[in-house]
C-alpha cells in the first residue's frame, strides 16, 4: 500500500509540497513572465514501469505538472515544446485562445479540476495552431496515463484512441525522433496502444517489426517479445 492512501488530506498536502517549486518561464506569445510549477526530480523514485511506458512514482505523479502554462494568455504545452513555435503560430494563438482567455493563477498543489483544466489547454493550443500529430498524440497519451492513474478506464481508453491515431500519423508525416522516441520505440508503443484499445492484428503488426528489426535494443526488444505474448494471449490490461 502507498503511503499516501493512509496520510490525512493536511499530511498528503504537504507531502505533495514536498516535491513541488516554482520556476519563473517567459511566454513567447504575450512577452510576459509568468511563474509555474515544477517537480523536483532528485525526490522521484519510479515504483512500476507499465507497459507503454507509464511510469508510477512514490508519493506525486509527475505528470500532473508536464503542462506549462501561461497564466496571462492561455497558452499551454508539454514543457519541451512551450518555445517551439513559430510566428506565424504566436499569433494564432493570441486570436484564437488569448483572445477569449480570462488571467488563471493555480494553487499548489495542483488540484485534479486544474490538472485537467490545463491539459485540455494544451490540446486547444495544439489545435489553434495546427500542431504536429506527435504533439496533441503525446499531451493526450500523458492525459490518458492520468486518467489510469485515477482509475477512469472510459476517459483513459478515450484519450488512447486519440494518441494512437496521432503517433501513426506521425510516423508516416513526421521525421524521428518524434519527441524522445525513435523509429522502433515508437512502433512498440502504437503496438502497445493497439493491443490496449483492443485491436491485436494492429497491435501483432507494428510489435512484429520491433521483433525481427535488427540493431534494435536488448532491452525494448525483451519489451516487444513480453508484448507479443500479452497480445496472443489476449490480454489487453
Amino acid at each position: 500500500m502507498d503511503s499516501s492512501e493512509v496520510l490525512t488530506p493536511e499530511e498528503r498536502e504537504k507531502e505533495l509540497l514536498s516535491y513541488l517549486y516554482t520556476k519563473q518561464f517567459h511566454c513567447i506569445v504575450c512577452d510576459k513572465d509568468f511563474m509555474d510549477f515544477m517537480v523536483r526530480s532528485s525526490k522521484l523514485r519510479v515504483s512500476h514501469i507499465d507497459t507503454d511506458f507509464r511510469k508510477t512514482y512514490k508519493g506525486i505523479d509527475p505528470t500532473h505538472y508536464e503542462v506549462l502554462f501561461c497564466c496571462h494568455c492561455g497558452y499551454a504545452t508539454l514543457h519541451p515544446y512551450f518555445d517551439k513555435i513559430i510566428e506565424r503560430q504566436q499569433k494564432m494563438i493570441a486570436e484564437t485562445i488569448s483572445s477569449n482567455f480570462k488571467p488563471r493563477e493555480f494553487a499548489m498543489p495542483l488540484s485534479m479540476e486544474d490538472v485537467l483544466y490545463r491539459y485540455n489547454q494544451a490540446i486547444l493550443c495544439c489545435d489553434a495552431i495546427n500542431a504536429k500529430a506527435s504533439q496533441k498524440a503525446f499531451i493526450c497519451l500523458k492525459l490518458a496515463w492520468i486518467w489510469r492513474g485515477e482509475g477512469n478506464k472510459q476517459e483513459e481508453l478515450k484519450y488512447l484512441k486519440i494518441a494512437f491515431d496521432g503517433l501513426k500519423e506521425a510516423f508516416s508525416t513526421e521525421r524521428f525522433p518524434l519527441g524522445s522516441m525513435d523509429e522502433p520505440t515508437a512502433k512498440y508503443v502504437i503496438a502497445d496502444l493497439a493491443r490496449r484499445l483492443s485491436e491485436p492484428g494492429e497491435a501483432m503488426r507494428w510489435v512484429g517489426d520491433v521483433v525481427i528489426g535488427k540493431g534494435i535494443p536488448g532491452a525494448l526488444k525483451e519489451r516487444a517479445l513480453n508484448l507479443k505474448d500479452l497480445i496472443r494471449e489476449g490480454k489487453i490490461n
